[in-house]
């Protein structure tokens, strides 16, 4: 059987932080009894946040860094989006749950997550992230720190990665943030330092060998030899910027993107060549006849 446990409060600050108990050790006490609480997670929502400048409420600063990841809810932005809400709520459809999962499947999914690596140079990464927000003002306490783990283990396991990669950690941009006032500063941090440029520059790469086949495409039938060899020129030079980009991967995952971007290059010199009737000849060879010559 599963319990729902809800603690409404509105109470002091010190009946507040006496749940830091229940958020760290699973156990609450009411009127001197102790209840262990078969929980699996904790929401919590407010009409404002604490001022931390104000002494009085310093003393829930525990309490709010054990809410690790923080969402701030605005009104619907969207004209559609507003006209969606409003025609389920009136069609009585609204908060209906589209989804869901059995809780042996949840336990079978944090079993995956745990089973994440964390490369080291992920952790010197963070590390990076940490200074970088200490030095703009933002204070990351060192509970936060420590415990990135789990959250970027989890972003991983969702992108299908098999160890935590650079771009995981763009999902910290609702952890590591104390006030909304931060949010952007924290997202531009992460995206300044984790944000993949290799991914980036292979995208560059595939956009830049699209084009290349698209003015081939568009050639006249009779002017197709012609531009065939102007393709295999250009597709011998990305080849060369192909080779700079897999010499810089620095993690399995990185290598298997730079071997999925090859082998699209490899897929539009197939489909030019047959195009003309002519045996296609891999990338390796046009380059070193392109550069050869």
């Amino acid at each position: 059987m599963v319990r729902r446990w809800t603690l409404s409060l509105q109470a002091a600050d010190g009946l507040l932080n006496s749940l830091l108990t229940a958020l760290n050790e699973h156990r609450y006490t009411n009127e001197g009894v102790t209840v262990d609480i078969p929980v699996i997670s904790f929401f919590s929502a407010s009409n404002e946040l604490p001022n931390f400048r104000n002494k009085e409420e310093q003393i829930l600063a525990p309490l709010y860094d054990r809410f690790q990841l923080r969402v701030v809810t605005k009104d619907v932005q969207e004209r559609t989006s507003r006209l969606a809400v409003l025609r389920n709520k009136q069609g009585g459809h609204f908060g209906e749950v589209a989804a869901t999962f059995s809780l042996d499947e949840l336990y079978a999914m944090q079993a995956q997550v745990k089973l994440i690596s964390v490369p080291e140079a992920v952790n010197e990464l963070m590390d990076d992230v940490l200074c970088e927000l200490r030095r703009e003002g933002i204070t990351v306490s060192d509970r936060t720190f420590f415990g990135y783990g789990p959250v970027a283990q989890a972003a991983a396991w969702l992108a299908g990665h098999a160890e935590v990669q650079p771009e995981d950690l763009l999902q910290l941009k609702n952890y590591l943030w104390n006030g909304p006032a931060e949010i952007e500063k924290v997202q531009a941090v992460l995206t300044r330092l984790c944000d993949d440029p290799l991914r980036t520059r292979l995208e560059a790469l595939l956009a830049k060998a699209k084009d290349a086949s698209g003015a081939f495409n568009d050639a006249p039938d009779g002017q197709k030899a012609r531009a065939l060899v102007q393709l295999r020129a250009g597709f011998a030079a990305l080849y060369r910027e192909w080779q700079a980009l897999d010499a810089a991967a620095q993690s399995e995952d990185q290598h298997r993107q730079a071997g999925d971007a090859l082998a699209a290059l490899e897929e539009m010199n197939r489909r030019a060549h047959e195009a003309c009737s002519f045996t296609p000849s891999p990338l390796a060879q046009l380059a070193v006849l392109q550069f050869a010559a």
